[in-house]
Formats: C-alpha cells, sequence, structure tokens
C-alpha cells in the first residue's frame, strides 16, 4: 500500500491554486507571432541574422525596493520590466522576449495580477513578449523578478568602456525626479499629493530611454550607462571601465522643478547626483557630432552635456565640479550591499 505524502491535500490544493494563478497571469500576455510562448516548458524564439542578443534581469523585492503603501501594483510590475529595459537602452539594443517571475503568498494573489498588469502595460508599449517564467509561494515579502532578452547590431553596441579623451558627457531627460519622490514619501507626504506627481511618476512609473539608446547607437556613439544608481555612481563606472579620468559639472545637471521648489536647488541637485532610480542615459560623445545628435535626440529625451573625459589624470577617477570649484560629494550613489 502505497503511503500517503505528509500534506498532499494541502499540496493539491496549492497546486490548484498555482495552476489558477498562472492561468490568469497567461491570459493577460498574448501568444507572440514567432516563437513559442507561455504555455510549455520552455519558450523559443530566433535571434535575427546579424544580429547579437543583449540579456540581463533585475529583482524587485517589497520593502528594499517597493513598498504597497507607496506604489500600486500596477506600478511595480511597470518598474519592474522598465528596470530591464533601460539595460537594454544602455547597450543600444531593442526589446525582444521577457520571462517573469513572482514569490507571494496565496492571499495575495490579486497583487501579483496587478503586477502583470503593469507589466503588460509597458510591455505592449515598448514591442516586448512576455513568455513564461516562474509563480512560488512566498511567506515572507512579495518578490518580482524580470528577465529580458533583446537584439542589437554587434558593431553600434554601447559599452561602459569605450570612452575616450576629449569626449563630452552628457545626459538624457532630468534626473533626481525619482529620488526626490521617494524623498518626499519617507518625509510622509502622502502618494496622492498632485503636486508631487511628476517626481512620483519618475519613481513608479520610469520611461526608459530605447528610441534614445538606439539613436546613439546609428550615430556611432560606442560609450553608455544607464542611470539607475545616481550620475555620480554611473560617471564613475565609466571612468573605471574605460581607464580615463573625467570631470562632471553638477550645476550643468538638468533638474526637475517640482524637485527645486521642494527641496530647493541645493538638494534637488544632491538627489541628482547621488539619488538613482532616473533610467536616464549617461554617454559619451565626440564633440564633432554633437549638433546632430541634439537633432536626434530631440524627442527622445533630449541631450545635456554635463562633463567631459580628460587627457590626462588617474584612470578611474571623477572630479565633481559646481560652477565654481570641486566638491566633495556626500555619498557616491546607491548601494545593493
Amino acid at each position: 500500500m502505497t503511503r500517503p505524502r505528509v500534506g498532499a491535500g494541502t499540496r493539491r490544493a496549492a497546486d490548484a491554486g498555482e495552476f489558477e494563478l498562472i492561468g490568469e497571469l497567461a491570459a493577460l500576455f498574448a501568444q507572440p507571432a514567432d516563437g513559442l510562448g507561455i504555455g510549455d516548458d520552455a519558450a523559443t524564439w530566433t535571434t535575427p541574422a546579424g544580429l547579437v542578443s543583449v540579456g540581463t534581469t533585475d529583482m524587485l523585492v517589497e520593502g528594499i525596493h517597493f513598498r504597497l503603501d507607496w506604489a500600486s501594483p500596477e506600478d511595480v510590475g511597470w518598474k519592474a520590466l522598465a528596470v530591464n529595459l533601460s539595460d537594454l537602452a544602455a547597450m543600444g539594443a531593442r526589446p525582444g522576449r521577457a520571462l517573469l517571475s513572482i514569490g507571494v503568498s496565496p492571499e495575495r494573489r490579486e497583487q501579483a495580477i496587478g503586477i502583470a498588469r503593469g507589466i503588460q502595460a509597458i510591455a505592449t508599449r515598448t514591442g516586448t513578449s512576455v513568455v513564461g517564467g516562474d509563480t512560488v509561494r512566498s511567506p515572507g515579502p512579495l518578490v518580482v523578478n524580470v528577465a529580458l532578452v533583446g537584439v542589437a547590431e554587434p558593431d553600434h553596441l554601447l559599452r561602459r568602456d569605450a570612452a575616450r579623451p576629449g569626449d563630452l558627457l552628457a545626459v538624457t531627460g532630468r534626473l533626481g525626479g525619482a529620488a526626490a519622490g521617494l524623498a518626499a514619501l519617507i518625509d510622509g507626504r502622502a502618494r496622492d499629493d498632485v503636486d508631487l506627481q511628476p517626481l512620483l511618476d519618475a519613481l513608479h512609473r520610469p520611461t526608459p530611454r530605447l528610441a534614445a539608446g538606439q539613436a546613439l547607437a546609428a550615430a556611432d556613439v560606442r560609450c553608455a550607462i544607464d542611470i539607475s544608481d545616481g550620475l555620480a555612481s554611473e560617471a564613475a563606472h565609466i571612468a573605471k571601465a574605460s581607464g580615463m579620468s573625467v570631470e562632471v559639472d553638477l550645476a550643468a545637471a538638468p533638474l526637475f522643478e517640482t524637485a527645486v521648489r521642494t527641496f530647493g536647488r541645493d538638494r534637488a541637485l544632491q538627489l541628482a547626483a547621488t539619488g538613482g532610480e532616473d533610467y536616464e542615459l549617461l554617454y559619451a560623445v565626440d564633440p564633432a557630432r554633437l549638433d546632430a545628435l541634439t537633432e536626434a535626440l530631440a524627442d527622445h529625451g533630449g541631450l545635456t552635456v554635463v562633463g567631459r573625459v580628460l587627457d590626462g589624470g588617474r584612470p578611474g577617477e571623477v572630479t565633481f565640479l559646481d560652477g565654481s570649484g570641486p566638491v566633495v560629494l556626500d555619498a557616491k550613489g546607491y548601494v545593493a550591499f
């Protein structure tokens, strides 16, 4: 006689609940026109001839990366995919296939569905196909992981290690909005405060600069990074990877006017330099291409010069200026550990 497993009935009930959740999640995402999506043991797709695959992944953990009293489940889902898309943008790649994994307790399944809806919204907007993933029971915090694979031309990849002496450092968009939004929430401001909406949108619904990254690659720019940990930190990454020294003029950083009004210019500038989660692009460009790039990026976040790559100096060194001379920052950006 077969001995019954301890908890077998509970396991079967849990399986049924998991399959129902998977079915609800799968219903949100259309099957890709080419290859296999949700429904088989694995997904399939082909990489177009002459292109290379570009892969990335990011994990968001409740209480560390988001709070559901500050953000909706849809916001969390949007951001979970957006931060991965920003990595592709920084490589000059275009999106392709995404895999979504969620760890959640059974009584929070509606939040998991909301997260999937947020992912579906930005996936539709960016031409990304969600083709599979995993669901697991999490007795603790809610966990969301997205793995993303895109494609790029191998001879037009944007990399961190390609800055050259004389290059200018420039950014897309405005900086510090997400960090200012987070600071406002920490200070006790309400998440439905209309005066803070530009900052909260920057925090919860960032816009990955996919078109800008592809425009940079097409213009033969070779060096870029996305600003996930703050302008100061990303400038240091470029300097170290390229073996160059760089200079960053903090006074030139484009700020959110709402952040300046809310916190004052000095605090807004500090948040732009070290706060992170902007998901704009920082890139090194030959000055001779500046005019052409300004035009190419006019509808994709614009272009603001914030520094330069020096001919000389210690490799990996970053000097920060504020318009009147060198400054020392209180922090150098977000650190995960």
